[in-house]
């Protein structure tokens, strides 16, 4: 820890100390002053939403409650009490039925007639089922009456047969925004047979009771059941899907309770509407209602940062004028880092830090020189390494001898022997005879490869199948280093396809992105572990791919990476029965120095 903090610059240490003497005394008022006030706003807003979420139930609750006493208005009407009292173990004819319906609907238009509900459009709808086919209906819902009557006969089925008592609520459907109270009667005589009431409450009038309270940004309003289903809210999406679980929880309680949703603090408010079963649920941002203590604290932070600016100023320009010495340092050191190894310091009067310039232009002037002695040397042998490797075997008796055999082949009418000769004898001379030239052209590498994957069709047959694309035709007239692409082929050849009992298929796409070329040598092969891929390890990798291409996988990387930077080389993706892909990434090359 000491030794950090004696490596950190001067300038930086008295920037630090200064900043550290101006922040923290006031970082620690300033918490304190947001703790204390934070803690008072939130008290009073949990009392004030407590006021106002009392006032805002017991709107709901009354608009219930007049949705009750309307409802036991309606199945005390005389059509009704006769149905009750009647026999319906005796079937009606079809016209006693008629004029018992109509009977019930003109009483449930003039039950509606003066009704508080009905007059403010708090209910839209009225069904009164004596089964599915047989009910009266009251409807001031603008939608389709089949859809209305659809969601209302729904309704009835579910109910059907279920002991229910008193009112019970039944979420709206996806096509109409009403709320259902449904609440049946059985007959005196016949206790299975029941009438079922069922009353559609618009949503929107239940909306318009807690809509001021909306005016909160990012406030959330519900209105659940005991299962949580959501019955009114803010977001008409939600309407009759379920509440998230974390505000279901706190449906029951009756203080104020604060939960994190989507990252977000909210303050949580719930409480039961007796009258409905149902529980009224708002969500306050946290964040708003602080909103007032940001505003407060919007002076003092001002205050802050306008002290802090003035002693930073300060403290930056006496730091940057006493040690203007290292501006000079880092500009050279970004110089040497580009290749410039001529930057050089200027002399200062100080002792100290004349010194510190003699030294860095010593320095510089030993990397250019280890540099030009030592690297171009390195690569000279590399060179020569590679030219070696491509010429060590040079028997001209051999090409000799394979095109007479070929020519023989060919008079002896079998075209299959001679193209194969042929092909062999175009990949020895391409790998032995190279005339110095470390690139060639893409057709060129790809006739290479051609000629390999030919010879190899021609051993595998069936097995083996393979094919190439180019983008871009153009792209076939960039260089690439020579023998690139042909040994990561035999390497896909040789481990992917020959050990697979199946046939397998090698895919070579050639693109350009950003005027960079990318090549993607794919097989199906049987692939191998993620942790065997060791392209930086020249022993593993030879071991792995012993009596194969003497350049190897290895040594193609390498040389990409010696001729065009080490952002370049090869990418290896293997999967065990799978398959591999192989990318080779490098610069468009367009050939401007190909005898590298």
């Amino acid at each position: 820890m000491v030794s950090f903090f004696k490596a950190i610059p001067i300038r930086h240490k008295i920037i630090v100390a200064t900043v550290f003497m101006i922040l923290f005394p006031m970082s620690v008022s300033g918490l304190y002053f947001y703790w204390s006030m934070s803690s008072e706003l939130t008290k009073n807003a949990e009392n004030n939403w407590s006021q106002i979420m009392g006032q805002t139930n017991d709107n709901i609750e009354s608009s219930f409650k007049l949705i009750t006493d309307t409802s036991l208005h309606m199945l005390s009407t005389k059509s009704v009490r006769t149905w009750l009292a009647g026999d319906t173990s005796v079937e009606s004819d079809n016209y006693s039925q008629f004029v018992n319906k109509s009977d019930m609907e003109e009483e449930l238009k003039y039950s509606l007639m003066f009704n508080t509900a009905w007059v403010s459009k708090l209910i839209s709808t009225v069904y009164m089922f004596q089964n599915e086919s047989n009910f009266s209906s009251i409807s001031r819902s603008t939608k389709d009456v089949n859809i209305v009557t659809a969601n209302n006969i729904n309704i009835y089925n579910q109910q059907k047969g279920m002991n229910i008592e008193g009112i019970v609520p039944v979420p709206a459907f996806y096509n109409d925004n009403v709320i259902y109270y449904v609440r049946n009667v059985s007959n005196i005589y016949n206790p299975d047979q029941r009438l079922y009431l069922i009353i559609g409450i618009d949503e929107s009038q239940i909306f318009n009771k807690y809509a001021a309270l909306l005016e909160i940004p990012g406030a959330m309003v519900y209105l659940i059941d005991k299962q949580g289903f959501i019955y009114s809210s803010s977001n008409k999406n939600l309407i009759g899907n379920k509440v998230d679980s974390s505000i279901l929880q706190l449906s029951d309680k009756t203080d104020i309770n604060h939960i994190t949703m989507d990252n977000r603090s909210y303050m949580v408010a719930a409480k039961k509407i007796n009258e409905s079963g149902l529980s009224f649920v708002i969500c306050i941002p946290k964040k708003q209602i602080l909103a007032k203590l940001s505003d407060n604290m919007k002076n003092y932070t001002l205050f802050l940062l306008l002290i802090m600016l003035v002693f930073l100023v300060s403290s930056i320009f006496l730091s940057l004028r006493f040690t203007r010495f290292i501006k000079d340092l880092l500009r050279n050191i970004n110089q040497v880092k580009v290749g410039n190894y001529d930057a050089k310091m200027p002399e200062y009067s100080d002792l100290e830090l004349n010194l510190l310039s003699h030294t860095f232009n010593k320095m510089t002037s030993e990397i250019k020189y280890l540099f030009n002695q030592v690297y171009e040397k390195q690569l000279l042998l590399k060179e020569t390494e590679l030219k070696f490797l491509q010429s060590q075997m040079n028997p001209h008796f051999l090409f000799n001898t394979l095109i007479t055999i070929g020519y023989k082949a060919r008079f002896s009418k079998d075209e299959t022997v001679y193209k194969m000769v042929m092909s062999l004898t175009e990949l020895l001379q391409a790998s032995m005879y190279t005339d110095s030239k470390t690139k060639i052209t893409i057709r060129e590498e790809l006739e290479i490869v051609n000629f390999y994957l030919y010879l190899q069709k021609m051993r595998f047959e069936d097995k083996l199948d393979f094919r190439i694309d180019v983008k871009d035709e153009a792209l076939l007239d960039l260089y690439v280093p020579k023998f690139c692409l042909e040994p990561i082929v035999e390497n896909a050849v040789v481990h992917g396809i020959e050990n697979k009992v199946d046939k397998g298929t090698i895919t070579i796409t050639i693109t350009e992105v950003a005027n960079s070329i990318y090549f993607e040598i794919e097989d199906d092969g049987l692939g191998f572990k993620d942790d065997q891929i060791n392209l930086d390890s020249a022993v593993h990798n030879e071991r792995r791919r012993k009596g194969h291409n003497n350049i190897g996988l290895h040594n193609t990387n390498h040389r990409i990476k010696l001729i065009y930077g080490e952002q370049y080389g090869i990418a290896i993706q293997s999967q065990l029965n799978i398959g591999t892909k192989v990318s080779v990434f490098i610069p468009a090359d367009k050939g401007e120095n190909v005898h590298v």
